[in-house]
C-alpha cells in the first residue's frame, strides 16, 4: 500500500457511508483465458496521486498472462529505485516509489519520470523495446504524452477510466487538488485543459503501419456503494449526475473516457473508478487487445 499522507479527512468521511466489499473475480491463467503468448512486456501506470493502487489480485492475473518478471509497475515520481515484489510466487518488477507522493504533478512532468523510469528499466532490468502499457485514469494521459514523443516505444495502451475529455470535478472540486498538494495535476483534468491537450497530443492514427493502438475500458458507479479513498466517489457521482447530468464511475464521466482514434473495448457495468483497477476480469479484457 501507498505510504499515507498525513491527514484525516478520508476518516472523516469514511463515517458517512458503510463500505461494502465483495469477491473479486476469479484469477485465471492465459490458457484458460484463450489469451495468446505475449510478444511485448507490461507496464502499469497508476493514476492521480497514486490514491487507487494496483490490487494483489490485479497484478496477479497481469502476472498470469505476462510471465513472473515480465510485468513492470512504474510510480510516477522523481525516484528511481527499482526493487521486486513477489505474489504468489511471480515475480513484479517496481519502479519509483509507492507513496501518496507519486503522480501528484502536471502530465508532463509525470511523463518526464515515465521516460526516465523506461530507460532505466530497459538498461538494466531487461524491459522490452517495444512495450504495452496498461494505466488508469489520469495515467491514461501521461501514458499517451509519452507516447506522442517515444512512438516506437509502446506497441498498444488500454486506458482505464481516463479522463480523455476531462472532468467537470475538476472545476467543481478545484479545492482538493491543494488540499492534497496536486494542484498542477487537477489543473491539467480540467475538461478546458484537456481539450487543448487533444489537439496537442492527438491518438495516433491506428492505421499507419507501427502505430501505437490504443484502447479505452470504462465503468460506472450508483453512488451508493461506491467510496473510494476519501470519500471522492461517494461526492462525485451524485455531483455529475445531478448538477452536469453525466453518467460516471463517481469520478469521470462515461463519455469523457472515450476518444476518437480509439476502440473502445469494454464497459464494466458495476464498477466504479475504483473497481478498474481491482478486478482481476479488467486485467484479462484489456490483455487481450495487447500484443
Amino acid at each position: 500500500m501507498p505510504e499515507k499522507r498525513s491527514i484525516v479527512w478520508p476518516v472523516v468521511l469514511g463515517l458517512f457511508v458503510l463500505l461494502t466489499t465483495g469477491c473479486a473475480s476469479p484469477v485465471k491463467d492465459r490458457h484458460a483465458l484463450q489469451v495468446p503468448a505475449k510478444k511485448t512486456d507490461l507496464v502499469l501506470v497508476h493514476g492521480l496521486s497514486n490514491m487507487y493502487g494496483w490490487s494483489a489480485d490485479f497484478l496477479d492475473q497481469c502476472l498470469r498472462i505476462w510471465g513472473s518478471g515480465n510485468v513492470y509497475v512504474v510510480y510516477c515520481d522523481s525516484t528511481d529505485q527499482v526493487r521486486e515484489k513477489e505474489i504468489h510466487g511471480a515475480t513484479l518488477m517496481c519502479c519509483g516509489k509507492d507513496s501518496y507522493g507519486a503522480g501528484d504533478d502536471d502530465i508532463q512532468t509525470q511523463s518526464q519520470y515515465l521516460e526516465h523510469a523506461v530507460t532505466k528499466l530497459q538498461a538494466e532490468y531487461a524491459l522490452s523495446r517495444p512495450f504495452a502499457i496498461i494505466a488508469h485514469s489520469m495515467g491514461g494521459l501521461v501514458a499517451r504524452h509519452y507516447i506522442h514523443h517515444h512512438p516506437a516505444q509502446v506497441a498498444a495502451l488500454v486506458t482505464l477510466a481516463t479522463p480523455h475529455h476531462g472532468s467537470p470535478l475538476a472545476r467543481s472540486f478545484w479545492w482538493m487538488g491543494a488540499f492534497i498538494g496536486a494542484q498542477s495535476a487537477v489543473d491539467n483534468l480540467t475538461p478546458a485543459y484537456l481539450e487543448a491537450f487533444n489537439r496537442w497530443f492527438p491518438v495516433p492514427d491506428a492505421n499507419r503501419e507501427g502505430a501505437c493502438k490504443i484502447y479505452t475500458i470504462s465503468g460506472d458507479s450508483d453512488g451508493y456503494d461506491s467510496f473510494g479513498w476519501g470519500g471522492e466517489l461517494f461526492f462525485g457521482c451524485p455531483v455529475l449526475r445531478l448538477f452536469y447530468g453525466m453518467e460516471n464511475d463517481g469520478i469521470v464521466p462515461l463519455a469523457a473516457t472515450k476518444i476518437r482514434g480509439a476502440s473502445h473495448i469494454a464497459h464494466f457495468s458495476g464498477l466504479d473508478h475504483y473497481d478498474l483497477v481491482r478486478e482481476p476480469a479488467v486485467a484479462a479484457k484489456a490483455a487481450a487487445y495487447l500484443p
